[in-house]
């Protein structure tokens, strides 16, 4: 039976809860895409990102010009490390690519990085050139890892240098995350002042308070919009409301801001094209929508662990 999707997100174990958000695997082996269909849309995001490349290359989109013409850069390193990105991003492989992303917490990288993240706003780094050497090694472990899990490798290997008490990961929700760090920051034993809350927030994220409240809009506004999706209306400006939005321009120039994208724009994307997965991704995870790609795999792989993530997904739907 061949598999209908080739993108599969991954929820940490409780162990990893409080450090990764989630995992984002993409194998296009088998698949058959055109040129436009092989670039991959991310919107803005706190997070950071580490990125493994196992098979195939991917370009950095430097510019997009119209239709699917646009200016890369050159190939990404192997193993590469994202920060936290203020604008929308994309990438574009020339063939079949089999990768691996996983988003960290920011706070949580930077301690295991003993770096702040704010030195790492908008930049993509070969990971060798930033990481200390036993994150450099758990990292560098998952390529040689014998079983076709990377992620579960990566959860092996990631234990042992973050010992932190557990914390369930359920779903990746940006705003659970971002309303959490207020309640830290207000709860720390050095300085309770407004600018000392905003300067504790920074420090650990890179990104003030102010600017983070933006994805709790935007992701508010995503929810809502994939609920009303089945309705005969969708009632924007309602929407708008409902998620923070002064009005419904200004929701408009928020989403834009963080996918690149006007409102009406983004759902056409979302609903027609492939190079949008990755959000589709996110909504089927969130359990608004299903997960599925609009090109199909040709070929099926025999990776067993493809084969339960593609069991897990059908349960869920």
């Amino acid at each position: 039976m061949p598999h209908t999707s080739s993108a599969f997100m991954h929820v940490p174990s409780p162990a990893l809860g409080a450090c990764v958000l989630a995992g984002v695997e993409r194998d296009t082996r088998g698949c058959l895409l055109d040129d436009a269909e092989r670039f991959n849309f991310y919107p803005a995001t706190p997070m950071a990102v580490i990125s493994w490349i196992f098979e195939g290359t991917l370009h950095l989109v430097e510019e997009r010009g119209d239709g699917a013409l646009a200016t890369l850069g050159p190939a990404l390193p192997r193993l590469v490390l994202s920060g936290p990105q203020r604008r929308p991003s994309a990438s574009w492989s020339p063939g079949a690519v089999h990768a691996l992303s996983v988003g960290f917490y920011p706070e949580a990288l930077s301690r295991l990085l003993g770096q702040p993240m704010e030195a790492y706003l908008d930049q993509h780094l070969p990971l060798e050139t930033v990481a200390p050497p036993l994150l450099l090694q758990a990292c560098q472990a998952i390529f040689t890892a014998s079983n076709d899990d990377p992620f579960a490798t990566l959860e092996t290997n990631f234990q042992p240098l973050w010992r932190e008490p557990s914390r369930a990961s359920p779903a990746p929700y940006l705003g659970d995350w971002v309303r959490s760090l207020a309640t830290r920051a207000a709860h720390s034993t050095v300085g309770r002042s407004l600018r000392q809350l905003q300067r504790r927030v920074r420090g650990w994220t890179g990104q003030s308070y102010r600017d983070l409240q933006l994805f709790i809009r935007v992701e508010e506004a995503f929810i809502r919009s994939l609920e009303a999706h089945d309705s005969s209306t969708s009632n924007l400006a309602a929407i708008a409301a409902d998620a923070g939005f002064a009005d419904q321009s200004h929701m408009g120039r928020e989403i834009r801001r963080v996918t690149g994208l006007s409102p009406s724009r983004f759902g056409e994307c979302l609903a027609n094209d492939e190079a949008f997965w990755y959000y589709r991704l996110i909504a089927g995870e969130l359990g608004r929508q299903p997960a599925v790609p609009t090109k199909p795999i040709l070929q099926g792989t025999t990776r067993q662990s493809t084969q339960m993530l593609c069991d897990k997904a059908a349960q869920r739907r």
